[in-house]
């Protein structure tokens, strides 16, 4: 081997010594670099993404805060029925009807009312015991919720009781159930026909509110979230059909709220807003409009005149609507913010003033139109 194959032999080995050592180095700044550019990544993912979700969410808890929204907070509902501890049962049509007897309610623990129930379930309207003869008076059947019901109210103090007084001529029948909507009243008014009676005059006592009851959205649900303690409830749940004019099915009360709406304002007011768009979806006005009109068409082939009257403030776009389509409305509303018109702070539901009022708007109306 000469000089120069071996300088080249000994350049080729150190070579070889060399290359590995690059290698290793080369490794390492790659390692280096992927480190750089994940803490990079992590760092613009915090500062230009996460940090101003969490800002942004902190700041609308804050001002919805002060605008007066609060957290979800479960209703307290502090209900004691004496005898039978319950107030409804169920109905394979209604979902739920009141229980047959003479029961003493209480709220909160400080005030009672006495409400009385024929056996067919429905509240008296006069003395138990003059019930004994059956009437042959014609019928005004009245149609309604807790507001017709009387809820809160002693059996003498409802509406329907003193429109009986008023109209002794009559047999007044409360057909009122609490929590009920306008497709319970036209399943009642149905059951009713069925049973081969039939009434001079039928109302039915709508409010706004109605319209979420007769669509059990889930506002609905989550108002009666609380009160299965007085029975199960089961409602019928209504739906616009192009064929038929409107559907319906029986669905169990279930509610599912969302996850931190007990300790988050602002989870409680997007869920509230996405129920009032479930409503709009389920386009419950219209669809309480539908059942409305199928009550219409059963009365008149019944021969049965037919009123609604508004019992709030929120029935008044329905009344036009119906007037303009020639059903017969009055609105018998009053301002239930007046202290006077509700039974706070006990119950939010119309006072016995404010039943005074219906009857006498109720009755004024009946006798005009007769």
């Amino acid at each position: 081997m000469n000089r120069e194959d071996a300088k080249d032999a000994k350049e080729e080995k150190e070579e070889d010594t060399v290359l590995p050592s690059r290698s290793l180095c080369l490794r390492g700044s790659f390692k280096n670099m992927n480190k750089n550019l994940a803490k990079n990544f992590v760092f613009r993912l915090i500062t230009y993404l996460i940090f101003p979700i969490f800002l942004s969410v902190g700041s609308a808890e804050i001002v919805l805060r002060v605008a007066g929204y609060k957290p979800w907070q479960r209703e307290n509902v502090d209900v004691a029925v004496e005898p039978k501890g319950n107030f409804f049962t169920q109905d394979s049509e209604l979902g739920y009807k009141h229980l047959p007897g003479t029961f003493k309610v209480t709220l909160n623990g400080n005030y009672s009312f006495n409400a009385t129930h024929l056996n067919n379930s429905l509240r008296i309207t006069h003395p138990l015991n003059t019930y004994k003869l059956l009437s042959k008076k014609p019928e005004i059947w009245i149609f309604g919720c807790s507001f017709t019901y009387g809820w809160s109210l002693n059996d003498s103090e409802t509406y329907a009781w003193l429109l009986q007084e008023k109209l002794p001529q009559y047999e007044v029948v409360n057909f009122g159930v609490n929590g009920y909507g306008t497709i319970h009243s036209l399943i009642q008014f149905k059951q009713a026909l069925k049973q081969g009676n039939k009434p001079k005059i039928a109302v039915i006592a709508y409010a706004g509110f109605h319209d979420r009851r007769n669509t059990f959205s889930r506002a609905r649900r989550k108002q009666l979230a609380d009160w299965n303690k007085l029975g199960v409830l089961f409602q019928p749940d209504a739906r616009l059909s192009k064929q038929q004019g409107f559907t319906y099915t029986m669905a169990q009360l279930d509610y599912h709220e969302l996850p931190l709406m007990r300790v988050s304002a602002l989870v409680n007011f997007l869920e509230v807003n996405y129920n009032l768009f479930e409503e709009e979806f389920y386009r419950s006005h219209e669809v309480s409009k539908a059942i409305i009109a199928e009550f219409n068409r059963l009365a008149k082939a019944n021969g049965v005149k037919l009123v609604v009257a508004g019992i709030n403030p929120g029935s008044a776009k329905m009344l036009a609507e119906l007037n303009g389509e020639g059903i017969a409305t009055v609105d018998i509303s009053v301002d239930l913010k007046i202290p006077a018109n509700n039974n706070l702070p006990h119950d939010l539901h119309p006072s016995a003033i404010a039943n005074r009022q219906y009857a006498e708007k109720l009755e004024g109306f009946l006798q005009n139109s007769e």
